[in-house]
């Protein structure tokens, strides 16, 4: 050992943090979701939103979470267990169509400070059938992956690191994302989805970001998935039904619809 260096801490672990945008059940309705360390009891939370230059208001987020029992089987409940904090989301109404907005993660601790995110922007929706141009992304299969792979247990999903500059870099000519199954390939590592949602916050932060289940996500034997397979690592759907919110009646089942402009959306889900 040459040196030593000092001890390293995060400046708060529990802040907010991977914001991601997805469609309301209206076509105004935007909901932003995210992930903190703070549970109901310590501390309240809100987005802070309003059009760019103009005046702000603060909408309440409700608060999920799941735990090992949720899970229906190893990894996932055992060795590839963990905490995923809270996962909080809010619903920002009757936005104008087309317009641009910002908005900010908040929290409200008992002791009547505030935790603040830093700001975002995203733009609304035209409304149904406006005639105006619609840019989509639609895809699959995209996992995560780390420059160097130093804490890949997998490492077999660089290509999304590319897949991820190239929307990155074209953020600006984006409306929305479809990610259509297999998400984040966590198969049962928990921590892995906290990897994904970090690596597409510069997206999923500015752009609905809409998801549908594939196997890696929900199947699972005896828990009601067509396939009788493993292919999902014992997570039978829950981390990324909680994580992500779609407009759909049952989260669980991932069918549903949203509409943008000149586009209705329909997400079928085959699992």
């Amino acid at each position: 050992v040459l040196a030593v260096s000092n001890a390293i801490s995060f400046a708060n672990p529990k802040a907010p943090v991977y914001p991601r945008l997805a469609q309301g059940k209206l076509w105004n309705e935007m909901t932003v979701t995210w992930t903190s360390g703070y549970e109901i009891g310590e501390a309240e939370p809100f987005v802070e939103w309003g059009p760019v230059g103009g005046e702000t208001t603060q909408s309440p987020a409700g608060t999920l979470t799941f735990h090992r029992n949720s899970m229906c089987g190893a990894p996932a409940r055992t060795v590839g267990w963990r905490d995923p904090g809270f996962i909080h989301t809010s619903f920002l109404k009757e936005l104008w169509p087309n317009s641009l907005y910002m908005y900010r993660l908040g929290h409200k601790l008992i002791n009547g400070t505030y935790v603040w995110s830093q700001s975002y922007r995203f733009r609304s929706s035209p409304y149904p059938g406006q005639d105006s141009l619609q840019r989509v992304i639609i895809f699959g299969d995209m996992g995560k992956g780390e420059i160097d792979g130093s804490l890949e247990y997998n490492n077999f999903q660089s290509g999304s690191l590319n897949t991820t500059k190239q929307l990155i870099n074209d953020v600006e000519n984006i409306d929305i994302v479809f990610h259509i199954g297999d998400i984040s390939y966590a198969c049962g590592y928990l921590s892995q989805w906290d990897q994904f949602t970090a690596q597409i916050e510069p997206i999923a932060s500015r752009v609905p970001y809409m998801l549908a289940s594939g196997n890696h996500e929900r199947d699972w034997p005896g828990t009601g998935s067509f396939y009788g397979n493993y292919d999902s690592g014992g997570e039978c759907g829950v981390p990324a039904q909680t994580m992500f919110y779609t407009p759909a009646e049952n989260r669980a089942k991932f069918w549903y619809t949203t509409d943008y402009g000149m586009f209705r959306f329909c997400i079928a889900n085959t699992e």
